[in-house]
């Protein structure tokens, strides 16, 4: 399910109460941000991700159309909510979404809230399109020799091309047709095949432990035998081995973990 964080940003309490109950029932509500005035809105837009942004015009500090107007590109979507209909033409001018004239139904707002989930999501799609041309780029050509293996995958975030430093990767988790890349610093989805990506991928640094899982051996914290061989990463998070794969898995790791305990010593 796609999730949501969003900004509501009204100078009047009482209409700001009302908004955000409002919204506050739709289940796809990740988290709901309240600003009571320009100041305060700017401030969370630049600290937090905001994915869908609602915005009243006339606020103390700011006008919502300056505030948008000072978003940059893969910004939120906006949202205006106002009692003034003279802004209108301006509202879209800054590329906003939707513009709600107060007094509004309840059905109003909702209409507006599903457009912009709708712009969000296009986004998103389109993130995902240009990260998947990049890393499909990154990962073609021939078998590598040792002296090429990947060091970084690329991924899109809005309009920005990022890298994964590969040593920074922990663990990388096959979901379906995608895989699911745990760093230190979070999470990132990437259109590849784990099979793929682990020919791309160091044998010295990196093992198949299941036919969903590479781990990161550096990352291996601790090997547990529950009836099956589970390994803990640094991170916290168990990841089980195949049965057909453990005793590679085993003859690999467990070297590696006695000199890791004897450099501790």
């Amino acid at each position: 399910m796609t999730r949501f964080t969003v900004l509501v940003a009204e100078d009047e309490p009482l209409a700001r109460a009302m908004l955000v109950s409002l919204l506050k029932r739709d289940d796809d509500m990740d988290a709901l941000i309240e600003c009571g005035d320009a100041e305060q809105a700017r401030a969370a837009l630049e600290q937090r991700r905001v994915d869908i942004a609602f915005l009243d015009i006339e606020m103390p500090g700011a006008t919502g159309l300056e505030i948008a107007s000072g978003l940059a590109s893969g910004a939120p979507a906006v949202v205006f909510v106002t009692a003034f209909s003279r802004y209108a033409l301006p509202a879209f001018d800054v590329a906003a979404v939707d513009y709600v004239l107060k007094p509004f139904s309840d059905e109003r707002l909702f209409s507006a809230l599903e457009r912009a989930k709708m712009r969000v999501r296009e986004r998103r799609l389109g993130d995902l399109a240009s990260q998947m041309v990049s890393v499909s780029a990154a990962l073609k050509g021939a078998e590598p020799a040792a002296s090429t293996y990947l060091t970084r995958l690329p991924y899109r975030e809005h309009d920005r091309s990022l890298f994964i430093r590969v040593s920074d990767i922990i663990v990388i988790e096959a979901e379906d047709y995608y895989v699911l890349v745990h760093t230190r610093g979070g999470r990132h989805l990437l259109r590849v095949t784990l099979s793929h990506l682990e020919t791309r991928l160091d044998p010295r640094a990196f093992l198949r432990v299941h036919r969903t899982a590479i781990v990161n051996i550096g990352e291996v914290a601790e090997l547990r035998d529950e009836g099956r061989l589970v390994l803990v990463l640094s991170n916290g998070a168990r990841v089980p081995v195949s049965r057909t794969r453990r005793r590679d898995v085993e003859a690999i790791l467990r070297p590696n973990l006695r000199r890791s305990s004897a450099g501790r010593a």
